[in-house]
């Protein structure tokens, strides 16, 4: 004797309120604050150079070292927060200040380091004819760049909790 199949379940909850899409002015405020973080960096290596032009030995070498101290400070800086922070949570920190996030458009979660780092480097074609895909995101209506869309990454407004 068999028994009949169980009714269906309850239809799914769905995806909620959609998150809306980071305009092209907070995209950029947070792109300039993730540079403004770099200025120390930047300055030891203008007073590293400073002092590496010099003439006294000792000043040269302690010039040549603090160089390449504020090199590997900038560096460092920017794949930590551009890749390893962003990709595994969407925020830099220039993104987190302003209350945006990096996330795949088909998952909702961050794209990962790998990924991150594969849109910094398509971030090239944005600059191929005169700019214009850093400017694409002032009429799309998901708001990407060239890279963005290649990846299939949007950037919405999300505050960190």
């Amino acid at each position: 004797m068999s028994y009949p199949s169980p009714p269906p379940g309850p239809p799914s909850a769905g995806y909620g309120v959609p998150t809306p899409y980071a305009s092209w002015i907070q995209r950029v405020g947070g792109y300039l604050l993730d540079i403004l973080i770099l200025i120390p960096a930047y300055i030891v290596i203008i007073v590293g150079a400073g002092l590496a032009s010099t003439d006294s030995t000792g000043l040269v070498s302690i010039g040549l070292v603090l160089t390449l101290l504020g090199y590997v400070a900038v560096f460092g800086l920017l794949i930590w927060n551009m890749i390893i922070r962003q990709g595994r949570t969407g925020w830099s920190i220039g993104k987190q200040v302003v209350g945006i996030r990096l996330i795949s458009e088909q998952t909702g979660q961050p794209l990962g380091a790998g990924m991150t780092f594969v849109r910094l480097l398509a971030h090239f074609l944005d600059s191929l004819a005169c700019y214009l895909g850093w400017l694409w995101p002032l009429w799309d209506q998901k708001r990407q760049t060239f890279a963005d869309k290649l990846l299939r990454s949007v950037v919405v407004v999300q505050k960190k909790a």
